[in-house]
């Protein structure tokens, strides 16, 4: 028993270790050329702050509520899920590539290397605008929760928690590819389009069919509204729901990942 736990905490630590490396030799790679990233930075920047204008007006001259919508919740939408997604974009920036390198066959250079593929994968690029998404989910983070220092800690480990739940989702979408051929550009649609209208607009917006879409098939409730009410209201309960959720989205998304490549491999 005891050899089976060292030889799981060997692999686990083996595994942790890959897995820094690949992510610190994305990063450095990603900001080499400074100039880009920093515009890039600046302008998805400036991007997420306009859409905050804009919601500020509109909530200025509707009294400071629409349908229950104020504009603390607004503040909430735009950092907690805009942090998550550019933590899993700028980390992880690969994964939006998978689709497309297993349709060109492009993944077997990875796939013959001792550590498993799909890190490689999903490291192998950094998405640079994401750090303008990661930056400004810091700074409204600190709006978000008033200026409390023991909140923000808080708000910052929930929208890990709900990177990781992007990260899960985008993996399992991208791996589909392995029976559908070449649907990055559907995918992209997915993630970018649908994932990212449930995740930044307030959930009261959404009802009936689209409100059980939330739930399943574009489950947007699992990495913005249900991580928005544990950092605004602490709940054991929700937390560990949560946290669950989360974990059988990676498995998921890890178990199609194989079963495709071993299907990709015949």
């Amino acid at each position: 028993m005891l050899t089976v736990f060292n030889n799981a905490n060997k692999e686990f630590k083996s595994f942790i270790k890959y897995l820094s490396y690949c992510v610190k030799c994305n990063i450095t790679q990603a900001v080499s050329n400074k100039k880009s990233f920093v515009i890039q930075t600046i302008f998805m920047f400036l991007n997420n702050l306009i859409w905050l204008a804009f919601w500020f007006i509109l909530l200025y001259n509707s009294g400071g509520n629409i349908n229950g919508v104020k504009l603390n919740d607004i503040i909430y939408l735009w950092s907690a899920p805009t942090l998550s997604f550019g933590l899993c974009l700028f980390i992880f920036g690969g994964v939006e590539d998978i689709s497309r390198m297993v349709a060109n066959k492009e993944i077997d250079s990875v796939i013959v290397k001792p550590k498993h593929s799909l890190i490689s994968l999903i490291t192998s690029s950094s998405k640079l605008s994401a750090m303008g998404d990661l930056i400004y989910g810091l700074v409204l983070g600190i709006w978000a929760v008033n200026f409390n220092p023991l909140r923000y800690i808080w708000f910052i480990i929930i929208s890990c928690i709900g990177a990781v739940g992007f990260l899960g989702i985008m993996i399992f979408v991208e791996s589909l590819s392995f029976w559908l051929g070449d649907i990055s550009r559907s995918a992209r649609i997915y993630s970018m389009t649908l994932l990212l209208t449930f995740t930044i607009y307030p959930e009261n917006m959404f009802t009936g069919i689209l409100k059980i879409a939330m739930y399943t098939v574009i489950p947007a409730m699992y990495i913005a509204h249900v991580p928005i009410r544990i950092i605004k209201h602490f709940d054991i309960k929700l937390l560990l729901f949560e946290l669950i959720i989360i974990s059988l989205m990676m498995v998921i998304s890890v178990v199609t990942y194989n079963r495709g490549l071993k299907r990709y491999g015949k």
